[in-house]
């Protein structure tokens, strides 16, 4: 049995554990009230709310956005620093030089950006929006600031098979959308019969082009003209849909009318000096300034995501093994008051996808203590470990034979020097190549956290695809990168198993 101290401290950790799934259960109720009907009532029973005003308190405008939409947003490496520009960054700057404030980018998954702004992440919503009826219930959008038609992006060989929408009525021939786009809707509900494949990036549509996965895909105006522009083998046409001409706008949250109002007065004063346009090529000339002569001139990108790679995996690594290693202690513990927490935890975790705890770490931590995107990421990957690392460690302390720790206790061990000097160093041989199994998959599984912006080695992948419109290439560079860092952990951690062998 347990000695008073030993009591004393098991007793404190619980209930620490329980202060951690008391406030999840809080977070949890933090995102409920996100829903945008209520946060639409919330609004409306709150008219002292004012948006405006709290952006001039806190002096900064945060605008979120989705890299890799050139000429509207693209990143490219400052002075060693990824930086998000083009031209909704152009617009936002503008806006925020007009309320006297600094500018903050706020770079995430296009599936993110309305949960964020209903959680008040971010103020504006800035990646190439048009306004919809199923968009319009969770914001208000400003006046629009470019207005253009949709193209399809072709092989220049299917000119004469492919000279509008009806070419996909048969569904014979695969149309390429960007998923959860207005064009996506566009080709659902104007084209009949059409045969979709939707993905997560423009430049991962257009390499499935030209590897003839799809036949065409349906762009923007101007993104089209400026993907078909870098690759010879492509072209344009009209779509000749009719669904009038495309506006692109910025979303901010309901009954603001103030924040509207400077918005949409910043808008009327680009478009009556030809601003946008000026804004247009300024992004232009900036994606011709990072082309590279070689794929060499893109290694500082892939450099700062190999960096941001390891030390996501590090610092998950560290605090996995010490948390793990308290909720295996927790889940053999005779206590059920402890057993159980631990196993909630545990069970919890690993029966919910990790890219939805990176969400929610940044949506709903990050909303309610002001978390920065690294450290929420950090927070999400290393509590995934945590419960991976657990079931290692706790199935290597149950291989251990239960003769050791009676030996242990009858020569007048306490519980955890038992552990420490006996149990541990006995069952660390026997997780040790699942240990690094999973030390291994958490270099791989930290390219989810790049849905939230954070520059790791996925990100900083598509911030290539972005600026040189090629998609084969950079990913083939990033799996040999990938490959590489896991294949030199594999055999460090192969020679102290080596070690650990001869030892005993």
């Amino acid at each position: 049995m347990f000695s008073q101290i030993e009591r004393s401290i098991i007793m404190s950790l619980f209930k620490r554990t329980f202060s951690i799934l008391i406030l999840a259960c809080l977070c949890l109720g933090q995102l409920a009230l996100s829903n945008p009907s209520v946060h639409a009532q919330t609004s409306q029973q709150d008219p002292a709310h004012n948006a405006l005003q709290e952006i001039k308190d806190r002096g900064v405008l945060r605008v979120g956005t989705t890299s890799g939409y050139p000429p509207y947003e693209f990143t490219i490496l400052e002075d060693g620093q990824n930086k998000v520009v083009g031209l909704d960054v152009s617009l936002s700057q503008a806006i925020a030089d007009k309320l006297g404030v600094e500018l903050e980018v706020i770079d995430m998954d296009f599936d993110s950006l309305i949960p964020a702004l209903e959680t008040g992440t971010i103020d504006i919503a800035a990646a190439g929006l048009t306004a919809t009826e199923e968009r319009e219930k969770s914001g208000d959008f400003s006046i629009p600031y470019v207005v253009e038609d949709q193209s399809f992006v072709i092989r220049q060989q299917d000119q004469e098979t492919i000279t509008d929408y009806h070419a996909f009525d048969n569904g014979q021939l695969t149309l390429g959308v960007y998923a959860g786009t207005i064009q996506e809707n566009f080709a659902k509900d104007h084209i009949k019969n059409v045969q979709l494949t939707s993905m997560k990036s423009f430049t991962d549509l257009i390499s499935a082009l030209q590897a003839g996965q799809v036949d065409g895909v349906l762009m923007d105006e101007i993104v089209a003209g400026a993907y078909a522009a870098q690759q010879d083998d492509l072209t344009t046409v009209a779509s000749q849909l009719d669904v009038g001409e495309s506006g692109k706008s910025f979303l901010i949250a309901n009954n603001q009318a103030d924040l509207l109002a400077a918005i949409d007065q910043t808008i009327e004063e680009a478009l009556a000096t030809d601003q946008v346009d000026n804004w247009i090529q300024d992004a232009y000339d900036l994606i011709e300034a990072e082309q590279g002569d070689s794929w060499l001139a893109y290694w500082p990108y892939f450099w700062d995501g190999i960096k941001m790679t390891l030390l996501i995996s590090l610092v998950a690594m560290l605090a996995g093994i010490i948390l793990g290693s308290l909720l295996a202690l927790m889940r053999l513990s005779d206590f059920p008051w402890l057993q159980l927490p631990a196993t909630i935890y545990v069970e919890f975790i690993r029966g919910t996808p990790l890219m939805v705890q990176v969400l929610f770490a940044f949506l709903g931590l990050g909303a309610i203590f002001n978390l920065s995107a690294l450290t929420a990421g950090l927070i999400a990957v290393s509590l995934n470990s945590a419960a991976y690392i657990c079931e290692v460690i706790r199935g290597g302390i149950n291989a251990v034979d239960s003769g050791q720790t009676e030996a242990a206790r009858s020569l007048g061990l306490g519980y955890w020097p038992t552990m420490q000097k006996v149990v541990f160093p006995q069952s660390l041989r026997a997780i040790w190549p699942a240990l690094g199994n999973e030390f291994i998959s958490l270099i791989k599984e930290t390219s989810i956290v790049s849905t939230i912006g954070i520059a790791e080695l996925t990100f900083q992948t598509r911030a290539v695809t972005s600026l040189t419109y090629q998609g084969l290439v950079p990913l083939t560079i990033s799996m040999l990168i990938y490959f590489i860092m896991t294949f030199s952990l594999s055999k460090f951690l192969g020679h102290i198993e080596g070690k650990m062998n001869q030892r005993y």
